[in-house]
């Protein structure tokens, strides 16, 4: 093609708002352009990621493809993730690689900010963490819509992780304190399936609503097991502008699970007031209940949880848990902070701060 020809082709082009060249949507976000591409814990220290996005056109339809590689300066191991996505208005399934640092309670947001700050700052961070590899089929509802099921099968290899940092603002110096020990996870391949059912009913803050969750695993490999709980939520508008949340839930397991695949109770998602891994088992039950009153301010709460956890042929809820507290929350409960009395052995003042509404 000549230049003249060209040139036309380009005015001509731009004239009606033609595309030259078709483009692929992309993206590119890295550490603090994310809050989930930065995180502080006591294995890795300050992580930071690197996210990228492409989004092509295929015989397929329309895809995903979302890569993020992330360092820790402590352990200096690489996390890679690749996921692989088609998404309609009905459903979303995903193809995910990865070899990465997990936490051994993922509904509990462990590398969210709310437990990075506290690690950073104070050093205490709550989750307890594992590395696996492997990959992984998921099928959930699209992303705009709420997430009422998800089916996952997966293959993947677990090792343990080790604490590898001893920084914390709070203690900078001293030559004594040191974060809590990492659970000490089991080694070998997993095969497994799960399944997990969260039907929820009401919309209107002013009515009654409510919740289950429901989940379902089974698992061969190095180690076989199946495991299964059930939770349960209801939430009651009161008089006077007060607001009644009752949870309770129960889950037991059966074969031998790994030690990273066994019920733990202990810190803010299932027992305020005590530390994480206060007790644990093969099963587990606990219950919780708040007050709530809000106003244009915010919201003050008084609560009391309850839980035990253990063997499920010794069930005794003499020995359980319980605690009760106050809490504050503003910005619509964006950001709150509790503070939670132990009633039992060890008897102990627990403060709580939730940045990324974990509850």
């Amino acid at each position: 093609m000549g230049v003249r020809k060209l040139a036309a082709t380009v005015v001509l082009a731009f004239g009606l708002g033609l595309p030259l060249v078709a483009q692929t949507p992309t993206t590119m976000r890295w550490g603090p352009q994310r809050p989930d591409l930065l995180r502080y814990n006591r294995v890795e220290a300050l992580s930071i990621g690197v996210r990228g996005q492409v989004r092509p056109r295929t015989f397929a339809g329309p895809l995903s493809l979302t890569g993020v590689v992330r360092l820790g300066i402590a352990d200096r191991e690489p996390n890679v993730t690749v996921d692989i996505a088609r998404e309609t208005l009905v459903r979303r399934v995903s193809l995910r690689l990865y070899n990465e640092l997990v936490a051994i309670d993922e509904r509990a947001r462990h590398f969210g900010v709310s437990n990075s700050l506290l690690a950073l700052t104070v050093g205490r961070d709550d989750g307890d963490y594992f590395r696996r590899s492997g990959a992984l089929l998921e099928w959930t509802p699209p992303t705009a819509g709420r997430r009422s099921f998800r089916v996952r099968g997966y293959a993947e290899h677990h090792r343990p992780a080790q604490v590898e940092t001893n920084f914390a603002i709070l203690h900078w110096g001293s030559d004594t304190w040191s974060f809590r020990p990492n659970i000490d996870a089991d080694r070998g391949w997993e095969y497994g399936a799960s399944a997990e059912l969260t039907p929820h009913w009401g919309s209107d803050p002013d009515l009654t609503q409510g919740g289950l969750d429901l989940s379902l695993q089974a698992a061969a490999g190095d180690t076989e097991y199946i495991r299964a709980a059930l939770l349960g939520r209801v939430q009651v508008p009161l008089p006077a502008g007060l607001r009644m949340n009752l949870e309770a839930g129960a889950g037991t397991s059966w074969g031998s699970p790994s030690v990273q695949r066994l019920w733990y109770l202990g810190g803010p998602l299932t027992l305020r007031g005590y530390a994480p891994r206060i007790g644990g088992g093969e099963s587990f039950g606990r219950a919780r209940g708040e007050l709530t009153r809000a106003s244009s301010l915010g919201a003050v709460t008084l609560f009391s949880d309850f839980g035990w956890a253990g063997d499920r042929d010794d069930i005794r809820f003499d020995d359980a848990l319980y605690s009760v507290g106050v809490g504050v929350s503003i910005l619509d409960g964006l950001v709150r902070f509790d503070a939670a009395w132990g009633l039992r052995t060890p008897r102990a003042l627990r403060f709580e701060a939730y940045l990324d509404q974990i509850l």
